[in-house]
């Protein structure tokens, strides 16, 4: 009899084989399920989008905006009465020359020097600009050391050795390193960590274990335009997006990273510092401006999903005033003429906006998307927390349990195919000696 007819009769195996098609067909789902294809359209970089952070295309969208002076720097620095530089806490070597720069680590090998804002940054969301100057005309083989680094931290910080600043810090650490220690990486790099008080920076390998994110700068050191432009924009929910302007061109930034899920202190010090080792360079702070991010009704802008808000809000706001202006038209003639003119500029802006809105959603997922691929290539997760790591890893084992079963079913089903086959040739030599 064939294996069909011994299955025809045989319920068991046919409930065996019910059963591993159903799981089959589970496997398959799973092993697909998280396959996703993201519509490629035009939209918006990173850089646009902290463009409209930072409030530079008002016909876009207008967010209020008030500059926080306690974190500013401007030429001159010193304060008139007591010399001092105006809001700042200076700690270590740092040299002020009063309406050109304040250095914090000049052509002398081992110093170091920090500068803490005394008051905390009163803004959930802000946008900030730093320039500064990194340079070394008696550089030889391009080897310099050590680099620039702005702080994010709880509190203010002695003089350290993480750059200035004190090991095992609670905060962002945003590291501009001019000299490679490590085997990784290709220098000048900006390097990321995020501190929780207890971990330790690892200056042996530039902080490759503890980087949150990072990119290659090679602008940074000795820039043509003898200055560099760092734009950091912060929103309440998470986003930080960090820039860079090495040429001196207006508007002409590169965008280093771009994060969706990092939560600075609640309370937060903005901080400056350098370093030197064997090797030196000046590292001169020029000026910089900070500014809190508002809607325009109060409150911090919380996510760009808010933006694509305020962008619809515009957008109705607009409309309802080109109703309006049609409606004064037909009562004046040459208020049509240039309600018509006016109306024409208006649907171009909401159109404008309308495309805006569509583009800012996919650049949130293409951003989101370059995240999690920093993140796989990084922790070998694209997800990299621990609840996830530990599903994953639950639904592994329950995979491989579940290949297991059905190579166990199989077996089963083939050995009893065997089984019954032998019965068979048993009962035909058992006749024939009969």
């Amino acid at each position: 009899m064939s294996f069909k007819g011994n299955v025809q009769r045989s319920k068991p195996l046919q409930s065996l084989l019910v059963l591993a098609g159903c799981v089959t067909i589970f496997i398959c789902y799973y092993l697909n399920i998280f396959d996703f294809l993201y519509p490629s359209s035009s939209t918006y970089t990173p850089e646009e989008i902290n463009t409209l952070l930072q409030n530079k295309e008002s016909n876009i969208v207008a967010l209020k905006k008030t500059e926080l002076t306690a974190q500013g720097l401007a030429k001159p620095f010193l304060d008139d009465s007591h010399f001092h530089v105006r809001n700042w806490e200076l700690n270590g070597n740092p040299l002020v020359e009063n309406n050109e720069y304040i250095r914090l680590t000049s052509l002398v090998p081992h110093t170091a020097s920090n500068m803490f804002s005394r008051m905390p940054i009163q803004a959930e969301s802000f946008e900030m600009e730093l320039t500064f100057h990194i340079h070394n005309s008696e550089v030889k083989h391009g080897l310099v050391g050590d680099g620039l680094a702005v702080w994010f931290l709880d509190k203010p910080s002695d003089i350290g050795d993480v750059f200035g600043v004190r090991n095992e810090f609670n905060g962002l650490g945003i590291m501009m390193d001019t000299y490679k220690n490590g085997k990784r990486g290709q220098f000048p790099y900006v390097n990321l960590m995020m501190g929780d008080g207890r971990t330790r920076y690892n200056k042996a390998t530039d902080g490759y274990e503890t980087r949150l994110a990072g990119c290659s700068a090679k602008g940074l050191l000795n820039p043509a335009s003898k200055e560099t432009k760092m734009r950091l924009v912060y929103i309440k929910n998470g986003y930080l997006s960090i820039d860079f302007n090495y040429n001196g061109k207006h508007e002409d930034w590169l965008n280093c990273v771009t994060l969706t899920d990092v939560q600075l202190p609640f309370i937060k010090f903005l901080g400056l510092s350098a370093e030197t080792g064997q090797l030196f360079e000046n590292v001169d702070i020029l000026e910089n401006k900070i500014y809190a991010l508002y809607k325009p009704n109060g409150g911090f802008v919380e996510s760009i999903d808010e933006l694509n808000d305020l962008i619809k809000e515009q957008n109705e706001y607009e409309q309802e005033t080109i109703n309006l202006a049609g409606i004064n038209d037909q009562v004046n003639q040459e208020s049509k003429r240039k309600g018509g003119r006016n109306r024409a500029i208006k649907k171009k802006l909401s159109t404008e906006r309308r495309k805006t809105l569509s583009r800012l959603r996919n650049a949130e997922k293409r951003i989101k998307e370059r995240e999690r691929k920093e993140r796989l290539e990084k922790y070998g997760d694209p997800d990299a927390t621990f609840i996830k790591r530990l599903v994953g890893k639950t639904l592994w084992l329950v995979k491989v349990f579940i290949y297991i079963i059905i190579s166990v079913v199989l077996i089963w089903i083939v050995w009893i195919v065997i089984r019954v086959q032998r019965q068979k040739r048993r009962k035909k030599t058992a006749g024939l000696l009969d």
